[in-house]
């Protein structure tokens, strides 16, 4: 479901040897304030490899969920100073958990490289704030993490800013505020800097807009939506309740022999559970941090807090016999966890493109105008203020060239050729659902808006949607208003009668 505007920007990158503003020829938006980290690292792998850039996304995706669990392992290691933790951290949050594994079924690829930076920026931030000397390779490396992590996600650079309020919180115990709050200046000072430029261009658009309202509204005045979206729901979806029961167990032995650096990292999972649920304390914010967003992140401190109370048990076992035993132990559950991970992968219930899709598209590229505009199947997503696609459909501007009247999600946030121009996106979809296809209002309407064709992709219509409105090829075939002009597999293509 995200994988689509992730791919738009790439391309753009790749089309624009750089950042652009313009996302023409694939949407009508005029400005890009989005963060552009996963995407830099696709532009240069289709460089590198020459590989094309949609299917650059998903290599990369699965490289850098690869290397967000590898991430745990210095971090485990500056916790714990044990082999066996760093071991336990990388095959939990690796194998034996969901997370995050199962982020390919969504394209949730920006997050995810955030969360490859992330461990890496608070172990350099961490190392810098409690070395004695000025380390400025340390400060220098710290830095372009901290911008580099600014630049990839901005949700995810809250993570981090929790983290330093953590660390301050248990430091400034110790009565080395001075010392602390110097280096903790010095540290933002460059990261900030390096970001600076890019966070004034993000007024260009809506997205720092959004968050201040976020942050701003109390919780009397959130929508029911908001309530909805930011709800925890069922925690068995992001960890089994055995992985929950071990953490709680892991938290409480770190607890009780009270070391600095697990009750850092405890304290900073605890504080961002408090910051995306200001609400239990009636304070504004809810929604700039989902539940959905941190939970989907659980595999971090489970990896790394659970990863301690095996590094912790390990430790007491001195004999080349039980070193063994527990080698021989975390293979076995290492190729277990691999055979079970490979469950994760959903594709008949998320993927949006086909094999019939892509054939579809060369002969769209083939067989129409370069003007041409199809009507697609889509529905109305994060409370009625976007709408998204719901079929192959929704790629026709980036694989076959040609326009359809659904851009990539960013459009809610973005610049478009009009002041109203996400209102006048969703009226489309909101007619075509309240309205027969053939009606006086939708024909006006698709003339108006110069749709020439119809598409309807393998899919249906019925990716991530179970609503009303996909667009059946039974009506269009009965109608003296649609001409079909293409159909193999289940992929429908009709030219609108003028």
């Amino acid at each position: 479901g995200d994988s689509y505007q992730h791919a738009v920007i790439a391309q753009l990158l790749v089309d624009n040897g750089g950042l652009f503003n313009s996302w023409e020829p694939y949407a009508e938006l005029q400005t890009f304030t989005y963060h552009f980290g996963f995407h830099s690292a696709v532009a240069i792998f289709h460089w590198l490899t020459g590989m094309p850039v949609y299917r650059a996304v998903l290599w990369v995706g699965q490289i850098l969920n690869g290397l967000a669990v590898l991430a745990l392992y210095p971090l485990s290691m500056k916790i714990s100073d044990n082999r066996w933790a760093g071991s336990a951290s990388v095959l939990i949050a690796g194998l034996l958990l969901p997370m995050p594994m199962f982020y390919v079924n969504w394209g949730r690829y920006t997050q995810l490289t955030g969360q490859v930076i992330l461990p890496t920026a608070v172990f350099l931030a961490w190392k810098f704030l409690e070395s004695s000397k000025r380390a400025w390779a340390l400060a220098g490396l710290g830095w372009l993490a901290i911008g580099g992590l600014a630049l990839t996600h901005y949700r995810v650079l809250i993570f981090f800013v929790i983290f330093i309020g953590a660390w301050l919180v248990l430091h400034l115990r110790k009565g080395r505020w001075t010392h602390a709050l110097s280096r903790l200046t010095m540290l933002g000072l460059g990261g900030g800097l390096l970001f600076f430029p890019w966070f004034l261009h993000t007024f260009a658009g809506s997205i720092t807009r959004n968050f201040g309202r976020q942050l701003t509204t109390l919780p009397t005045h959130l929508s029911d939506f908001a309530r909805q979206y930011n709800a925890i729901g069922d925690l068995s979806r992001f960890m089994a309740p055995l992985g929950w029961l071990l953490l709680v167990v892991a938290v409480g032995f770190g607890l009780w022999q009270r070391r600095r650096e697990f009750l850092v990292i405890s304290l900073w999972w605890f504080m961002l559970l408090v910051a995306t649920n200001p609400h239990w304390l009636y304070l504004p914010g809810s929604g700039s941090i989902s539940n959905f967003a941190l939970f989907i992140a659980v595999y971090i401190p489970a990896g790394l807090l659970i990863g301690d109370l095996i590094g912790q048990w390990a430790a007491h076992w001195s004999s080349c016999f039980w070193k063994t035993f527990l080698m021989i132990l975390i293979v076995g559950l290492a190729l277990f966890g691999a055979k079970d991970r490979l469950g994760d992968l959903n594709v008949g219930a998320h993927a949006l493109i086909t094999r019939p899709d892509l054939r579809a598209m060369a002969w769209i590229r083939e067989n129409t105008p370069e003007s041409a505009k199809f009507l697609v199947n889509s529905f109305f997503a994060y409370g009625g203020s976007v709408v998204v696609g719901s079929d192959g459909g929704w790629w026709l501007p980036l694989l076959a060239g040609r326009a359809n009247t659904v851009p990539p999600l960013n459009y809610g946030t973005e610049r478009g050729p009009r002041p109203d121009y996400r209102v006048w996106v969703n009226e489309l979809t909101a007619k075509v659902q309240q309205f027969d296809i053939e009606s006086p209002e939708i024909l006006a309407m698709l003339r108006d808006r110069g749709v020439t064709h119809v598409y309807i992709g393998q899919r249906g219509g019925k990716v991530n949607y179970e609503g009303p409105g996909p667009l059946n090829p039974d009506v269009l075939l009965k109608s003296e208003h649609y001409c079909l002009v293409y159909h193999q597999d289940r992929v429908w293509i009709f030219e609108i009668v003028r």
